[in-house]
Formats: C-alpha cells, sequence, structure tokens
C-alpha cells in the first residue's frame, strides 16, 4: 500500500512539474505579446517568437537562480552573445533584457520603465524574441528576454539579375550604353565569389592571377570586390557606372549562416573593355 501511495505522489507531483511549466510557457508568450503591443503603438513590426532564444533565455534564469545572482553576465556562459553563439543561433545581432516581479504586468511595467531595456523592446533592427521565465523562492518570477536580428536569406539568382537591371538603368540615365554579360569574366567571378564566402576574405591576388590569361582579350579590366546587404551599392559602384567598359562579368554567393556576416553578400564585379 504505501508503495502505491508513493507512486501516485511521484504521478502527482510529476503532473504538477508539467502543468506549472506549461503555465510558464504560457505566460512567456503573453509577456511577449506584451513586448508586441509596445511595439505596435510606435508602428513597429511585431517580434517573432523563436523557441532556440526562449531555451537560451529559460537556461540563464535557471543558471541564475540556481546561482543566486541576477545580471547579464554569468561566470559559466558569458554574455548572451556568448549564449546565443553557443546555442548556433545565426544572428546579426542579439540583446537581452533583464527583469524580476510578482506578475508578468510588473516585470514588463519595470522593463519599459528602463530607458535601456525600453530601446531593446522598442528598437526597430530586432526581428525575433524568446523570452523565459522561472519561479524564485521568494514568490518572485525571474524574466529573460532575449532578442535577435534574424540574418537575411537572399536568393543569389535574383540579386544577381536585381544588380544587373539596376547597373543597366542606371547607365541608360547617365547616357551610357547598356554593358554586356560575358561568359569567361563570369565564371570568374563567381568562382571568386564562392572563395571569398567559404574563407571569410576576397583574394585579388588569386584573381589576378586567373586574369592574366584573359587580358589578351581587353584593353581595360577592372574589378570590384564587395560584402554588402545592399545590391545597389553594387549597381551604383564606380566601375559599374564608368562609361569605358563595355562588357561584365558577375559572381553573386551568398556568406554561410555559420559565417561572421550571416546572409551577406560576396559580389565580385569584373568589368572590360574588349579589344
Amino acid at each position: 500500500m504505501v508503495r502505491v501511495w508513493l507512486v501516485l505522489a511521484s504521478l502527482l507531483a510529476g503532473m504538477a512539474a508539467a502543468r506549472a511549466g506549461g503555465d510558464l510557457g504560457a505566460l512567456a508568450h503573453r509577456l511577449a505579446e506584451l513586448v508586441n503591443a509596445e511595439r505596435a503603438k510606435e508602428g513597429l513590426k511585431p517580434l517573432a517568437w523563436d523557441d532556440r532564444l526562449a531555451a537560451v533565455a529559460l537556461a540563464h534564469c535557471q543558471d541564475m537562480r540556481d546561482n543566486r545572482f541576477f545580471g547579464h553576465e554569468s561566470k559559466r556562459t558569458g554574455k548572451v552573445a556568448d549564449r546565443v553563439a553557443r546555442a548556433r543561433i545565426p544572428n546579426r545581432g542579439v540583446a537581452e533584457n533583464l527583469a524580476r516581479g510578482r506578475t508578468i504586468a510588473i516585470c514588463h511595467s519595470a522593463l519599459m520603465a528602463s530607458k535601456p531595456h525600453r530601446e531593446n523592446i522598442l528598437n526597430p533592427d530586432f526581428t525575433h524574441l524568446g523570452v523565459g521565465l522561472l519561479p524564485c523562492d521568494d514568490g518572485r518570477l525571474l524574466c529573460t528576454q532575449v532578442f535577435m536580428i534574424a540574418p537575411p536569406k537572399p536568393d543569389p539568382l535574383a540579386v544577381t539579375k536585381q544588380i544587373v537591371a539596376e547597373m543597366n538603368r542606371e547607365r541608360l540615365a547617365r547616357g551610357n550604353r547598356r554593358l554586356l554579360p560575358d561568359e569567361s569574366l563570369t565564371a570568374l567571378a563567381f568562382d571568386h565569389s564562392r572563395r571569398a564566402a567559404a574563407a571569410g576574405k576576397h583574394d585579388p591576388r588569386w584573381l589576378e592571377e586567373k586574369l592574366r590569361a584573359e587580358r589578351r582579350r581587353w584593353r581595360v579590366v577592372e574589378v570590384g570586390y564587395f560584402l554588402t546587404d545592399s545590391p545597389g551599392q553594387v549597381a551604383k559602384s564606380p566601375g559599374a557606372q564608368s562609361p569605358i567598359f563595355t562588357h561584365f562579368g558577375l559572381g553573386v554567393v551568398v556568406s554561410p549562416m555559420e559565417s561572421k556576416s550571416p546572409g551577406a553578400l560576396w559580389v565580385t564585379l569584373i568589368c572590360g573593355l574588349k579589344k
């Protein structure tokens, strides 16, 4: 009989823990809704919920509660950028809000009353949010909010077409002729961009060596190297708009998500004047 009661007590404890966890999860989502309500008042886009960020946030709450501290920097996990990096979440920037209170309304009010925390909530650059909540021994809730700028995921083919269209539209507006694509230059430009994306840096020496065999076809050759989010930067660059050139080769490769600039465009533009 004792054994039956022990099993029953264990089951009830497990159910209570699961219910509490579910309640806290619902409260975390409610806190995210309060954040988005504040953003809506300012005409800002809502932040998308991210389960990975929520896991990072909850783990930091656990760390603070277990090790009895309250702060953004942990002796065990470092800063929020370290925690997000360790979770292998690609991003262009992160920030963290911390609060303690009896209710999520109190936590939210405290965050909005603090200038740096309010700035995170209303930062137009952030795109995603994860929230973690844990109860403390004193009955208050520990709250961690992790904000993130998600990296873009451009389509390299679409970007290539965009650059060419903008480049020639601008040239025509200036009274210059269109640049025509050259197959050999395009192959070299793409190979270089692919190497640059893999290595995390441009390699002009490599490309110059490859261009030696091509130079017999050209009077003038000029190369532009870009790591950018803006196709327009390439289209309006001096080489792209120079009236000297007649042909071009363009290589566009998206930076890997695990790189320092996830989603950025590695672009090589080779412009040439045929002999």
